[in-house]
């Protein structure tokens, strides 16, 4: 059982860190900052004047922007 784990520790190692290094800006987007940049609000729920467009951080809250 200890050997599955070195090499699964050693797999991670050599692949996913060097991706993390290689390509930075996949899965690090924050959409907060991105509905902000699109004047927009991170809320639960959307007024009748404002469009729902995208899911925030949290899976209930929606980034509503203005008509």
């Amino acid at each position: 059982m200890k050997i599955h784990l070195f090499f699964f520790i050693l797999l991670f190692w050599a692949t996913i860190l060097p991706a993390k290094k290689k390509y930075p800006q996949y899965g690090s987007l924050d959409l907060r900052r991105e509905c902000r940049k699109g004047n927009g609000r991170c809320r639960v729920e959307c007024h009748e004047s404002e469009i729902r467009i995208a899911f925030c951080i949290r899976p209930g809250s929606h980034c509503c922007l203005q008509k």
